[in-house]
């Protein structure tokens, strides 16, 4: 990160320490907090690492000047965005999304999983999060994700106490967002997979007041999100590792899969090398009758996935 004074007017290496400690004080109160809230002063992931999604990295990226330089707003007489939610299917670049949007504007961000603190904390979940929005007052421009926002709410069938702590959860949530509304240093970002599920008080004008699809990725897209993992493992391995392939017959079996499917069935064919070469084998450069025969792979086994989370194989 550029050495830059933040808009606290600490610097970069104070606060770092600073979140930190901070996030020690919420380990020490609360347990691990890996996997249910991190926060990174840069992230890793720009819009170049994101393939297709050409609409929604627009979108995203014209929130940009809603961080860096808000006094736009204003200069035309209207007030930046308080909050976005992103919705789509599993795996199509949500969190990438949100992380790319951080670091073009140079935010700090604030990665909050929903599902794992609610469930792990429910009863102290609000205070959790209390803490994060009260940390994110104080760091400066940041980017404040609400990951799975839509775990907030406890369906008819949990227990009374569940869905009374969910309601308490929602509304202190929304008074935050309140709070923090037009600030010009914080926006909050929502993600879900099911936009119905979300709490309508949550998406309203002053609050969540932006919604950008996340959609499934056409062919181009999925061309672009294939070449950017061959490229990345190729300049991991200093080498080339895919013979010349051909996408047009590879995308023919990628019927409704994500972005996160691409990028784990690349992971999967070279796997296969790795165990054919650790068996005493030489293989050659990854074919696209490899990636055929991957895809149908990773096909049956997320058909099978799926059946057991519905309870559905015997």
């Amino acid at each position: 990160m550029v050495e830059r004074k933040m808009l606290t007017g600490h610097t970069p290496a104070l606060l770092r320490r600073q979140l930190e400690d901070f996030l020690a004080r919420l380990t020490k109160r609360f347990g691990e907090m890996k996997g249910k809230i991190e926060i990174a002063m840069q992230p890793e992931v720009s819009f170049k690492d994101i393939g297709g999604l050409a609409r929604a990295k627009q979108e995203i990226a014209g929130l940009v000047f809603a961080l860096k330089s808000p006094d736009l707003h204003k200069k035309w007489g209207t007030q930046p965005p308080n909050g976005v939610l992103l919705y789509g299917p599993p795996g199509t670049g949500k969190s990438l999304l949100a992380k790319a949007l951080a670091r073009e504007s140079e935010a700090i961000f604030f990665h909050i999983r929903v599902t794992n603190v609610v469930t792990k904390w429910y009863a102290e979940s609000w205070e959790v999060l209390q803490e994060v929005f009260a940390q994110a007052k104080e760091s400066g421009r940041c980017v404040l994700f609400l990951d799975e926002i839509d775990d907030l709410i406890f369906d008819r069938a949990a227990p009374e106490e569940l869905r009374a702590a969910s309601r308490r959860l929602v509304n202190s949530i929304g008074e935050q967002l309140d709070d923090i509304g037009h600030s010009g240093d914080i926006l909050a970002v929502a993600s879900t997979n099911r936009p119905d599920a979300v709490d309508a008080t949550l998406i309203r004008p002053g609050r969540i007041d932006r919604l950008i699809e996340v959609p499934l990725p056409e062919n181009e897209g999925k061309r672009e999100i294939f070449q950017i993992h061959l490229d990345r493992a190729e300049a991991i391995a200093g080498r080339l590792l895919f013979a010349d392939l051909d996408f047009d017959a590879i995308l023919a079996w990628t019927v409704k899969m994500s972005g996160a499917d691409i990028g784990e069935i690349v992971q999967k064919v070279l796997e296969g090398k790795v165990q054919q070469e650790g068996a005493g084998a030489q293989p050659g450069p990854v074919t696209t009758e490899d990636m055929q025969r991957t895809i149908e792979e990773y096909r049956k086994t997320k058909e099978i996935i799926e059946k057991i989370r519905y309870g559905q194989y015997l």
